[in-house]
């Protein structure tokens, strides 16, 4: 259970936890220009603008140095397999321990492999945020939600074609 000083310290704070599954947001798309357009359009979106925000980045092996190159000072976690990803951003986040630090959490994934977590962070007090692509969100996963903004169907569109829904 959250103390009241946990409350407080974390209502004049607007620090903002960020969970990247980069796989998911990629689109597959690996070319340099289409990789940056991108990153920096998660970014935007996520709304992760301060220098205290946190972002934890999760990719395969072999996309750590493509994360580390676009998500600068980022913690990068990697894992192997299917969900292999997923699982080790799951891993990165204790919601309780984040409640104490962080106002908000947002998901940069549409992946329903992330309802535990949102879940937990709305039991102890986080706002949820989901930047989740077009065809990708999961219908449990908005419901754990307290934004869900929807990103472009690919590189090319426009972010005005962003859509934010409201919980």
């Amino acid at each position: 259970m959250e103390s009241e000083a946990q409350r407080d310290r974390r209502a004049h704070s607007s620090r903002k936890i960020v969970l990247i599954d980069l796989e998911n947001m990629l689109f597959g798309t690996h070319t340099d220009g289409n990789r940056t357009d991108r990153s920096t359009e998660i970014l935007e979106l996520a709304q992760a603008r301060r220098p205290n925000d946190m972002l934890i980045v999760g990719c395969n092996p072999h996309l750590a140095f493509l994360a580390n190159e676009h998500f600068p000072g980022a913690k990068i976690v990697t894992g192997k397999g299917k969900d292999g990803a997923d699982q080790a951003l799951i891993d990165a986040i204790d919601a309780s321990h984040a409640a104490g630090r962080y106002s908000e959490l947002c998901i940069v994934s549409g992946d329903h492999a992330f309802c535990e977590i949102a879940h937990a962070a709305r039991k102890v007090g986080l706002t949820v945020r989901v930047v989740a692509p077009h065809a990708g969100l999961s219908t449990a996963l908005r419901v754990y939600a307290d934004t869900a903004v929807i990103l472009p169907e690919g590189p090319d569109e426009s972010s005005e074609d962003t859509t934010e829904l409201a919980a």
